[in-house]
């Protein structure tokens, strides 16, 4: 398993995968749980990751992303449970 820092750093190196992407989100929209259905039915995928509070910096002239955190996680985790 890899740790939040790990794959902060292979976002960067590599920019969005099939197995890991970035959200702003502050609160579960529609955006966030296409991603973990597009993750659930992704064929031999075995593991996806969601790095949520992370920014993609735009005036960058290659990916880099950001993180910029969120509020509340405790939230953000319940909902996704929740749905």
């Amino acid at each position: 398993m890899k740790t939040a820092i790990e794959l902060f750093e292979q976002l960067n190196a590599l920019d969005e995968t099939p197995w890991i992407e970035a959200k702003l989100s502050s609160e579960v929209g529609k955006s966030l749980m296409e991603t973990i259905n597009s993750f659930n039915n992704e064929p031999g995928l075995i593991e996806g990751y969601i790095l949520i509070g992370v920014t993609r910096m735009q005036e960058s002239l290659f990916p880099e992303y950001q993180i910029v955190g969120v509020e509340n996680p405790d939230k953000i985790q319940q909902e996704i449970a929740t749905q």
